[in-house]
């Protein structure tokens, strides 16, 4: 389910009738609740409300795993106004027929990556892999990092640390590069399934084609065009299997595996 708040009835009905038919309009006085909610949509026009921005701010906070979508006037000032706050996507009203259907479809495929990241913080993990195992997932609802370097900068540790921790806790068998790797082509499977072609999907990800159809090679073992015709469900399986469930405490996996 999809909820949409917007800051009048016209836009609200702007935003429902461009979305889909599993969107609801919720009032202003309703808080967003958890539930059935796989993506919310806030919209309003500029200048963005000093108060919508709070409410962006404690959505992030309260419910990180539900993204959120902005819908407002193409200005210059978005970008300023949102530099303390993530959002999975900003539309513009002008573009809302064309763009807020593949946004919603690329939000939702987030959701499974930003779960992973709040179980792994709230697992009993050394510090240096929680770090980097969350801060991944978190990026690749965006841009998946790179490369081990770019991994242990962004969590303040060093590439052997990390290493070492990946290594340790799944008794050798992953390294820190063949899960970027892994997690890089669960990234580019969501964006394909949005309706890029492989050439858009690589300079999303600033990646070069031949750098994605060689990490597709190595896992999940195909072609770019072979991925292309996999289901998101389960590819994200068997990422679960191969690489997410050998680094989370037994306890864990195997909870959210029933």
């Amino acid at each position: 389910m999809i909820d949409i708040l917007a800051d009048s009835p016209d836009d609200a009905a702007l935003i429902a009738k461009a979305a889909g038919g599993d969107a609801r309009v919720v009032s202003g006085s309703l808080p967003f609740a958890n539930g059935d909610v796989e993506c919310r949509i806030l919209g309003c026009r500029q200048p963005i409300p000093l108060a919508r921005i709070g409410l962006l701010q404690k959505m992030e906070r309260n419910t990180p795993s539900v993204p959120v979508i902005l819908v407002t006037d193409r200005a210059p000032e978005v970008a300023l106004q949102l530099s303390d706050v993530r959002v999975a996507a900003v539309i513009s009203f002008a573009n809302l027929q064309s763009g807020l259907r593949p946004a919603i479809t690329a939000a939702r495929q987030s959701v499974p990556l930003l779960r992973l990241a709040e179980q792994v913080e709230e697992a009993d993990l050394p510090p240096a892999l929680r770090s980097g195992l969350a801060y991944s997932y978190r990026a690749a609802t965006r841009r998946p990092v790179r490369n081990v370097k770019e991994l242990a900068a962004a969590v303040s540790c060093s590439p052997p640390t990390l290493s070492k921790a990946f290594r340790e806790r799944a008794g050798g068998a992953i390294t820190p590069r063949q899960f970027i790797s892994a997690l890089t082509i669960v990234k580019a499977h969501q964006l394909r399934l949005t309706g890029l072609s492989w050439d858009a999907v690589a300079h999303r990800l600033e990646l070069a084609r031949q750098t994605l159809h060689n990490r597709s090679t190595r896992w999940p073992g195909c072609t770019l065009k072979q991925l292309a015709r996999i289901r998101q469900a389960p590819l994200l399986e068997k990422f679960f299997a191969d690489f997410a469930r050998p680094l989370l405490p037994q306890q864990v996996a195997a909870s959210d595996s029933e």
